[in-house]
């Protein structure tokens, strides 16, 4: 193996431990913010705070997406091919596009925001629309400085930023949350969610003023334009733009695409239904048992798959722009073989233990509702899986310049998706679990395009048996083992704590098959902390 090879390897396994320490930090404040607050105000005043976060997540999609994967992109690019006065042509450029766009949008969303609320049937939502839109702005800031640190290979700043916005949210919007609720609102929840909401832009205030101050006193190691005034090879501004666009586009689709496939989650679950005959109460009660029950644990652990993801861009750019193959090789076995391993482990493992998870941290909701939650999290689990391995296929794409495939993908999962929601949300029989299913549905369709298109254009297969066959072996182990150890614990498992012992059960049987079909080896391991 090269060291440009082993190098690439154990930068990609920092970044995404960094990554996936700071992933854990926010998911778990974001669980624990919207725990608490679920039990403060109940289900069915989380659904405005649902129905306002597809907004927000929408525009956010429309002012952000792209922006730190097409900046570290064309950053990674420019810096291995020495052209350092680019990247901060670049940064002018995607400032005075982006920032601006996303003053527009947050002033437009606070403008319009008793419509929107109206238009995803929940208009006590208002309050929740209108103190979430100025976090359009600040996130567009940050987006931009995230991508400029990631394309030195650098995912710390990035990580830190995710965690004081997570920690933000948590003592800001929970804090502001509990205030009004005690001082004459019990009865007013959407005032309550919304002063909730308050905290969320706060969080993002915070954690723009950081990244802000983070690159006024970056060090010499990001100033080599500075060292190199003489440098004449470097990209016209109009080129420059048009190859950063062409980058961030695609990807700015695709997320836009996701996020409204979610949106249209909220608006076709409530609205079909309410056609099954349910009131407006008792869709939205349905509504937040999945929005703010199921799919907060659900998320929990989802950034682990991601952080690969995304510490993958710069690697893979810097190895494409050198025409290094037998890097880029290496780095995509590794990167879907592990991605494979934590996504079977998450999808199956927390598949398991969904009813425990939901008592843990839901426990003072009434029982019909802890049942609710803790089913649709059974079937909404399985999807970390292909969730997972599509968004790690997505960040090869976008890394070699094919992020408009991964548009295709998203497209037609999307369309699918939607369909799926419509129809069998529509099904008595079915209601709110065909939102899980048809989540299960589209994924899987992203995932097969991606691979398609990896296939194409790269001449990339990935190796079946290591990121298929193998992994979901391990994982049936880990269910299974769950699973036995619910009948030992008797009644035991009925209590809040039983999920302690299950999860230990799972995780120590997956991680020794893991070994055992040689998924993983100690020599292995051991290579990846080897010292160069």
């Amino acid at each position: 193996m090269t060291e440009n090879v082993k190098q690439t390897r154990k930068g990609i396994l920092l970044g995404a431990m960094v990554l996936s320490l700071s992933g854990f930090l926010s998911k778990l404040c974001g669980a624990v913010f919207k725990i608490p607050l679920t039990n403060l105000v109940g289900p069915e005043a989380m659904g405005y705070f649902g129905s306002a976060y597809s907004i927000y997540n929408f525009l956010l999609a429309l002012a952000t997406a792209g922006i730190p994967t097409g900046i570290s992109t064309m950053v990674a690019r420019s810096i291995a091919q020495k052209k350092y006065k680019d990247v901060y042509g670049l940064l002018k450029i995607a400032a005075s596009i982006f920032v601006i766009f996303g003053a527009v949008l947050s002033t437009l969303g606070i403008i319009f925001a008793r419509p929107l609320a109206i238009l995803m049937n929940s208009q006590d939502a208002y309050w929740c629309v209108v103190a979430i839109m100025p976090a359009v702005f600040f996130i567009t800031v940050v987006a931009i400085f995230r991508g400029f640190f990631q394309g030195h290979n650098n995912m710390v700043p990035t990580a830190c930023s995710n965690v004081i916005e997570a920690v933000l949210k948590l003592v800001a919007g929970y804090g502001i949350a509990l205030i009004l609720y005690l001082n004459g609102y019990q009865d007013n929840p959407a005032v309550v969610v919304g002063g909730a909401m308050a905290g969320v832009t706060l969080g993002t205030v915070v954690s723009a003023v950081f990244m802000l101050l983070r690159y006024l006193l970056r060090g010499n190691s990001y100033r080599l334009a500075a060292e190199n005034p003489d440098q004449t090879d470097f990209t016209p501004r109009r080129t420059l733009t048009k190859d950063f666009l062409s980058v961030t586009f695609p990807i700015m689709i695709s997320s836009v695409t996701s996020t409204l496939m979610s949106a249209l989650d909220a608006f076709f679950v409530v609205n079909r239904m309410k056609v099954l005959s349910f009131t407006i109460s008792e869709a939205n009660l349905r509504w937040g048992c999945y929005g703010s029950m199921a799919q907060p644990l659900y998320n929990l652990p989802s950034f682990l798959i991601t952080s690969i993801g995304t510490s993958l861009v710069p690697s893979i750019s810097m190895a494409y722009a050198r025409k290094d193959f037998d890097s880029i090789r290496s780095t995509l076995d590794q990167a879907l073989k592990y991605s494979a391993i934590l996504a079977f482990g998450c999808g199956f493992g927390l598949s398991a233990v969904s009813d425990g998870a939901v008592r843990l941290f839901y426990g003072g909701r009434p029982a019909e509702e802890l049942a609710l939650g803790g089913s649709l999290l059974s079937i909404l689990s399985f999807a970390l899986v292909f969730v997972g391995l599509t968004n790690v296929t997505a960040s090869i794409l976008q890394s070699v310049g094919k992020a408009h495939m991964s548009v295709v993908s998203v497209a037609v999962g999307s369309v699918g998706k939607t369909i799926s929601t419509f129809l069998l949300v529509s099904v008595p029989q079915l209601n709110i679990f065909g939102a899980p299913v048809s989540t299960l549905i589209a994924y899987p369709i992203m995932l097969i395009l991606n691979l398609f298109f990896i296939r194409k254009y790269l001449g990339y297969a990935p190796k079946i048996r290591d990121v298929f066959l193998k992994p979901l072996v391990c994982a049936a182990g880990c269910y299974g083992a769950v699973e036995l150890t619910i009948l030992a614990l008797g009644d035991f498992a009925n209590t809040r704590w039983a999920i302690f012992p299950e999860i230990l059960a799972g995780i120590v049987v997956y991680v020794a098959l893991i070994f055992v079909v040689k998924l993983v080896s100690f020599c292995e391991i051991r290579k990846f902390f080897k010292k160069s």
